[in-house]
C-alpha cells in the first residue's frame, strides 16, 4: 500500500512539474493611445506630428484626396480648396489605434518648385514631346513583358505623332500643341488610321486637339512613385486612349500616371511615365531640349 501511495505521489509531482508558470507568460502590452498635432506652415502646407503615447514603433498617416505617408512627423502640400480628413495611425507590439480629424484649405495654392516639379517646369515652363527613339511608346501586361513598343523608325513613320509639344508651367497649367495634326487611329472616329489635321476631329474626339489644361504633382511616399496627374476634358500624354482602368475610345477628364524615372542626358532631361489602364501598362518616354 505505501508502495502505491508513493507511485501515485510521484506521478502527481510529474503534472504538477510540467504546467506551465504565469512568469513563462509572454505579455503583450497594452494598445497605443492615438493623437496628433497639426500646424499650418502657410495657407498650403502642413505640418501633422504624432502626439501619441504608449511606444509606437511604425506611424502612419492617410489624407483622403492627396495621399498616404509614414513618419512620426510630416509635411504635406495640398494646393486644392477643400476639407480633407486625415487618419493617423499608429503601432506598437499590442496592436494598433487610430486618430481621426480634418484639414481645412482655404485657398488654393501653388505647387512647390521642387522635384518633379522643377524637373517638368524648370521653375518657369519647359516643352516636352514623345523621345524620338524606340521603345518611347510601349505596352505590355507588366513592366517585364512587351506586346509592343514602337521601333526607331517611329518619327519618321508617325511624323505628326512626334511633333506633339506638352508645355507645362509653374502655376499648374499643362499646354497640349499638337502643331495642327495628330496621329488618329480608328477609335477617334476616323475611317484609316494616320496622320490627319486636328481641325477635322469631330465632337466628342475634338477634346483631344490642342488645347489647355492643368495638372498636378502627386508625392510618392515609401514605395509608391511620385505621380503626374494631368486634369480637363481630353488631357492626356503620348497617346489619348491610355487612361487609368482602361483603354478609352472618348476623352476623359483626368489620367494620373506613375513617374518611373527623371534622367539627363547631355544637358536634355527625360522621363519615363507609365499608365496602368487596368488590363497592362502603357509607357511614354518624353524628352526637353
Amino acid at each position: 500500500m505505501l508502495k502505491k501511495l508513493a507511485l501515485f505521489s510521484l506521478v502527481a509531482l510529474g503534472f504538477i512539474a510540467c504546467e506551465p508558470s504565469e512568469a513563462g507568460h509572454t505579455e503583450l502590452g497594452a494598445l497605443p493611445q492615438a493623437d496628433y498635432s497639426l500646424t499650418f506652415i502657410d495657407s498650403n502646407n502642413v505640418q501633422l506630428v504624432s502626439t501619441s503615447t504608449g511606444d509606437p514603433f511604425l506611424y502612419q498617416w492617410e489624407i483622403d484626396g492627396v495621399g498616404t505617408y509614414t513618419g512620426e512627423s510630416i509635411e504635406v502640400f495640398i494646393g486644392s480648396i477643400g476639407t480633407y480628413d486625415v487618419t493617423h495611425t499608429v503601432f506598437n507590439q499590442g496592436g494598433s489605434a487610430s486618430a481621426t480629424g480634418q484639414i481645412e484649405i482655404l485657398k488654393d495654392g501653388p505647387m512647390p518648385c521642387i522635384g518633379a516639379m522643377e524637373w517638368l517646369t524648370e521653375c518657369t515652363s519647359r516643352t516636352w514631346k514623345l523621345a524620338p527613339q524606340a521603345g518611347s511608346l510601349w505596352v505590355g501586361p507588366d513592366g517585364n513583358t512587351t506586346w509592343w513598343a514602337i521601333p526607331a523608325t517611329g518619327p519618321t513613320d508617325r511624323p505628326c505623332l512626334f511633333n506633339d509639344e506638352w508645355i507645362f508651367s509653374e502655376d499648374g497649367t499643362m499646354e497640349y500643341d499638337a502643331n495642327g495634326d495628330v496621329y488618329a487611329e480608328t477609335y477617334f472616329g476616323v475611317a484609316a488610321e494616320g496622320c490627319t489635321p486636328e481641325t477635322t476631329l469631330t465632337a466628342p474626339h475634338d477634346a483631344w486637339a490642342s488645347g489647355t489644361h492643368s495638372f498636378e504633382i502627386i508625392p510618392g511616399n515609401g514605395p509608391l512613385p511620385d505621380q503626374l496627374k494631368v486634369n480637363g476634358l481630353g488631357a492626356f500624354i503620348g497617346i489619348p486612349k491610355a487612361a487609368n482602368g482602361g483603354e478609352v475610345s472618348s476623352p476623359v477628364t483626368s489620367v494620373t500616371y506613375d513617374i518611373l524615372s527623371m534622367t539627363d542626358v547631355a544637358g536634355d532631361r527625360y522621363m519615363e511615365i507609365e499608365c496602368d489602364f487596368g488590363g497592362g501598362l502603357w509607357r511614354f518616354t518624353l524628352y526637353s531640349e
